[in-house]
């Protein structure tokens, strides 16, 4: 159970220094749990990651609140170690399925 909040949050990261960084920062703070577990999965890191993280959790159902610290983050939200509870409970569900987007787009 995280230390802070009633929401059981996983927090993955991709491998680069400060996505790694805040991760440790957000476990400290919340504690974390198994993607399979959590209520919600915070994703730190850019847009490939995000994407990353979408498709390896698309079974679990549970919602992917991403925060950029990559080095392009047009599908991630601004990134603060402030508010992180109120920021989840803030946030607007979209929906999103950006395999198929893709294929869209390149159809002649």
């Amino acid at each position: 159970m995280p230390k802070s909040d009633s929401k059981r949050i996983a927090f993955l990261a991709s491998t680069a220094e400060l996505a790694q960084s805040a991760r440790n920062t957000f476990v400290h703070q919340f504690g974390d749990c198994e993607a399979g577990d959590a209520d919600v999965i915070v994703a730190l890191g850019g847009d490939g990651f995000m994407l990353q993280a979408l498709h390896t959790t698309q079974h679990l159902n549970v919602p992917v609140y991403g925060m950029n610290r990559g080095t392009v983050g047009f599908l991630m939200n601004k990134f603060s170690l402030d508010n992180l509870s109120q920021r989840l409970t803030a946030a607007e569900e979209a929906v999103i399925h950006p395999v198929a987007y893709a294929c869209n787009l390149h159809r002649w």
